[in-house]
């Protein structure tokens, strides 16, 4: 009894079947209304996209395919005492006051980030005679700066530490003045520790920070400095 009723509903079934499918053997004979028939049994089989879960992206450009990485330009003062080092004595040179500094870099991650750039300044150096002359001080540095932000602290607040390298260029008298001569170019390394902070809701940071550094290059006389200075960023 059972297999006689499920025979008859597949015979049922069947006209119905080939009501939605045209014959597929002569397609070049179909009529528009076999075509539309046709269409209507291939998007019968297809499942519905839910309403709002998937939207379609456009491809994207090879150029931009890449997530953009802030980059900013800072510009501000700063002071420095530069001191002598040999194995007579130490001779301070006279700082000038404050100079320009403008760096340039950007982030390599939402903490650490890249700079370089240029500083100019004048210190004073004794000369044989007893006199002071004022040399021009050109300070190209280059490095890496960690942007931590403290615990408790809103997150636009943080203690910057930087690290690199820096080229020094004392420029304005001649070597034979001077019983230690500092002109030409030398190499050192830098180190600062600073403080930033971001006003709300722009891309404008202030910062001040103290900085050093220490020649490692193998000419004489070997030097270090001291410094402090204070700005304004603005990233882009």
């Amino acid at each position: 009894m059972k297999s006689s009723l499920l025979l008859a509903l597949l015979l049922l079934s069947a006209p119905v079947a080939a009501q939605r499918l045209p014959d597929l053997g002569g397609q070049a004979a179909w009529t528009e209304k076999e075509k539309q028939e046709f269409l209507k049994y291939i998007k019968s089989d297809r499942t519905a996209v839910p309403s709002g879960q998937v939207k379609a992206q456009p491809a994207s450009r090879s150029g931009s395919a890449r997530a953009h990485r802030a980059r900013y330009i800072a510009l501000g003062f700063s002071a420095e005492e530069l001191s002598i080092d040999n194995s007579a004595a130490r001779v301070s040179a006279v700082s000038a006051g404050l100079g320009p500094r403008l760096l340039a870099g950007g982030h390599l991650f939402s903490w650490a980030r890249y700079y370089g750039g240029l500083r100019y300044g004048r210190l004073g150096q004794e000369r044989l005679d007893g006199t002071i002359a004022r040399l021009s001080h050109t300070e190209i540095p280059a490095g890496i700066e960690l942007a931590l932000i403290p615990l408790g602290t809103p997150h636009t607040r943080y203690i910057l530490i930087r690290g690199g390298v820096s080229a020094h260029n004392f420029a304005g008298a001649r070597k034979a003045e001077f019983a230690e001569p500092l002109i030409g170019w030398r190499m050192a390394w830098n180190l600062g520790l600073g403080y930033e902070w971001q006003f709300p809701n722009s891309s404008w940071r202030a910062n001040i920070a103290a900085e050093g550094y220490k020649s490692f290059s193998g000419r004489s006389p070997q030097f270090y400095g001291m410094g402090a200075g204070a700005g304004v960023a603005y990233t882009f």
